[in-house]
């Protein structure tokens, strides 16, 4: 077991390490490093490579990006609407209401039980909530809007209530709550309430975010709403509570970089034993099937990352070279990748992953340790080069790292693969701590990649994308601390390296 610093399992001590100073390269001095460019001509597509994936949503990889392609289903738990986005069918009507905690309001299902879940951990917590407005049918808004726009005039109205077919509450996944006391209902008041501190706090926990938080009238369209709760399910409120995103408008950005090489999560990178780097992009249902050549001379390649290591919205590559420089491809939003770029030096001995430890950071960093087995967090506080290292502990030796939100509460845990097969999971508190480890899955020692994968079975859903020994991938999806049944994911990629 890894000993960590002090007697406190969230503590580190901070140390010197050498100063990593940025440096870029020119393609020519690329060759004399003995490390690659990426290919400038135009990509050629082929269709032969690895066996198909198995059909349905594919892999991504270790970060997402910063914003997804919205949703408009509207039977879909993430469906965006909004003044600009009406329900599609306009008059949708949920086929699965249920009465809410025996008061007269209904929600659908899913968000029902879930808001169950919320009240019940709020009375634990001392906060006694109550329901106020639940399901509204199209023709029950169409009422309520010209109630408001003959009481207030149109465009007041429009600041504190949908038009029919463009109201959330029609969706059957909004809630509107208050204090059991009565107190501050349906009023700004609520969120200064202990139980509306609460519930801003940790309705993310139960799937709900706050739809219309104070401060961003002109993104959503509407004033501040403390009670007006949202249902979009709790793997994209984690999501969106751990990458600092304050509305759906903002989660549901689309990509900024639709020309980039790399457009999004679910495509792959590998380098095959020849040393071509190849990206394999996923169709939005089905299988990997096709193959872009980005690069040649990859073989001296020790591990490599698809990252958005600038916070920019376009995926670079970080790749680690057995030669022991760290070096940076970054993404162009129309397409194709800047020249190396150095970001460290003397990482030959290192074993390593990449991503944040602290919610707060902007940058992804890298974690890692060398032969002497202490794990080390390198902070990106640049977008460029890093600096000194933040020292997490001895005992890490021999073992496989992973950074991954392992109990969906929007912080970065540390998942270390032990050469026995022991899968341990060290919590992460958001602030760049780790707790004491536990076990949470044996058999591992026969995999030989493991990588986060965001989105595999779904918007916002994590897990794991494990290759074994006999080069078959299998996927193991997580929420909230706890397994979902793996499944296949492919076969024919023992001879790659997967980028992670």
């Amino acid at each position: 077991m890894p000993a960590l610093n002090d007697s406190h399992p969230f503590r580190a001590r901070r140390r010197r390490a050498r100063v990593r100073l940025p440096l870029a390269f020119s393609l020519c001095a690329a060759l004399l490093l003995g490390t690659p460019a990426l290919a400038p001509a135009a990509p050629v597509h082929t269709v032969v490579g690895p066996a198909a994936l198995a059909a349905g949503p594919v892999p991504a990889t270790v970060n997402p990006l910063p914003s997804l392609a919205p949703v408009f289903a509207a039977g879909s738990t993430a469906v965006l609407v909004n003044k600009s986005h009406p329900l599609n069918p306009l008059r949708y009507a949920p086929s699965d209401l249920v009465n809410v905690r025996g008061s007269g309001y209904y929600l659908r299902a899913e968000a029902a039980g879930a808001l169950n879940s919320l009240f019940n951990a709020a009375s634990s917590a001392g906060q006694g909530l109550t329901v106020v407005s639940g399901y509204r049918s199209y023709d029950t808004q169409a009422a309520l809007y010209d109630y408001y726009v003959r009481t207030y005039g149109q465009a007041y109205a429009d600041t504190i209530s949908a038009k029919p077919g463009y109201s959330e509450h029609q969706t059957g996944l909004a809630v509107d709550i208050g204090n059991a006391g009565g107190s501050c209902g349906l009023s700004t008041c609520f969120g200064d309430t202990p139980a509306g501190r609460w519930v801003a706090a940790n309705a993310y926990r139960y799937g709900f975010i706050v739809r219309y938080p104070n401060g961003y009238s002109s993104t959503t369209g509407y004033s501040y709403e403390p009670w007006h709760l949202r249902y979009i399910g709790p793997t994209i409120a984690a999501d969106m509570r751990a990458r600092s995103f304050p509305t759906l408008e903002h989660y549901f950005a689309g990509n900024p970089a639709s020309g980039a090489s790399i457009k999004s999560g679910s495509d792959l990178l590998a380098v095959d034993s020849a040393g071509h780097l190849l990206l394999y992009t996923a169709p939005q249902s089905g299988s990997y099937r096709y193959r872009t050549t980005i690069g040649g001379g990859w073989s001296n390649l020790k591990q490599g990352f698809v990252v958005d290591w600038n916070a920019d919205g376009v995926y670079d590559i970080l790749a680690q070279w057995k030669n022991g420089v760290l070096a940076l491809y970054r993404g162009r939003a129309g397409g194709g990748f800047d020249g190396l770029r150095s970001v460290g030096w003397g990482w030959a001995d290192m074993t390593i992953t990449v991503g944040k430890l602290s919610r707060s950071a902007m940058y992804p960093g890298v974690l890692g340790y060398r032969p002497d087995g202490v794990l080390r967090y390198y902070a990106n506080s640049t977008g460029g080069a890093l600096g000194g290292f933040v020292s997490m502990g001895p005992g890490w030796a021999g073992r496989g790292i992973t950074l991954a939100d392992w109990n969906n509460d929007g912080n970065n845990d540390v998942l270390a693969q032990l050469p026995g097969g022991a899968l341990l999971y060290y919590r992460g508190n958001g602030a760049g701590g780790i707790a004491y480890p536990s076990t949470i899955g044996g058999g591992w020692q026969v995999m030989t990649s493991v990588a986060p994968a965001y989105g595999y079975a779904g918007l916002g859903t994590r897990g794991l994308l494990a290759r074994r020994t006999d080069g078959t991938l299998n996927y193991y999806g997580f929420r909230s601390g706890s397994w979902i049944p793996p499944r296949p994911a492919g076969s024919g990629w023992g001879p790659m390296k997967l980028f992670r």
